[in-house]
């Protein structure tokens, strides 16, 4: 009984307090769950519910860490408006590089922490994973209303992340560390010396594993013209499909 009434309440609550019509869905599914006479329901609900409030786009489609919702509900939400944007602004800002105000965010941050530490590490952590996972404005605002901040501060922690997603991607992978990356192709075929009907292409990779250890390396390969046509179709048809759901995604 005390289930039937907790889902009938989520149910009564997800039109206010969730604006994803998936999770009204996930609802409906884990009440109808209940109705039946089975010794896994209370499983299958269970199963239903984090699917409804645990996956975020900004968090990769993920669960959301519990430091953060905590950090979200205590002091973030117990901001003003303006102090939250622009402690987002100081935070954007030193993801990118720029010097760290330490002063202005302890200032900020003074009514409801005592060094705006755990802030800062909240407002990070939400803006590098909506950069990272390129989460539109609309989604990061809807999740973060569903995480419990606010209206006004979840607008102005879009209106940040709109600001400097781009900058914040970039930074992100600059610093990624990568191995076996394709730095350059060069065509250095000469007249007479590679084999009939194929080019020579000189690869440079940068951070190739050899040994176990990374190291940039350069390599020669030979290639039949006429598969070389074939890759490029390819490479090209590899290129259409990844544009196409990118585009998918920003729809």
């Amino acid at each position: 009984m005390a289930w039937r009434m907790n889902l009938r309440y989520l149910a009564n609550c997800s039109s206010q307090v969730f604006s994803s019509r998936s999770t009204d869905v996930c609802v409906g599914r884990a009440y109808s769950c209940l109705q039946m006479p089975n010794s896994n329901s209370k499983r299958q609900v269970d199963s239903i519910l984090v699917d409804a409030v645990d996956k975020f786009r900004f968090c990769g489609d993920g669960d959301c860490p519990d430091w953060v919702l905590a950090e979200i509900i205590s002091t973030l939400s117990n901001l003003s408006v303006d102090n939250l944007e622009q402690l987002a602004q100081i935070v954007a800002k030193r993801i990118s590089g720029k010097q760290f105000e330490e002063a202005i965010v302890r200032s900020l941050t003074s009514s409801v922490t005592n060094d705006g530490k755990t802030a800062v590490a909240c407002v990070h952590y939400m803006l590098t994973n909506a950069a990272r996972y390129s989460c539109t404005e609309t989604i990061f605002g809807e999740e973060i209303q569903q995480l419990g901040l606010p209206k006004d501060h979840a607008a102005a922690m879009c209106r940040v992340l709109q600001a400097h997603a781009t900058v914040i991607r970039q930074k992100l992978i600059d610093k990624a560390f990568r191995i076996n990356e394709l730095q350059s192709i060069r065509n250095v075929t000469s007249p007479g010396e590679p084999p009939p009907n194929c080019a020579t292409l000189e690869l440079k990779i940068s951070q190739e594993l050899v040994d176990g250890l990374p190291k940039d390396t350069t390599h020669i390969v030979n290639i039949e013209c006429a598969q070389l046509g074939a890759l490029l179709d390819e490479m090209k048809l590899a290129r259409d499909i990844m544009l196409k759901y990118e585009n998918k995604e920003n729809t």
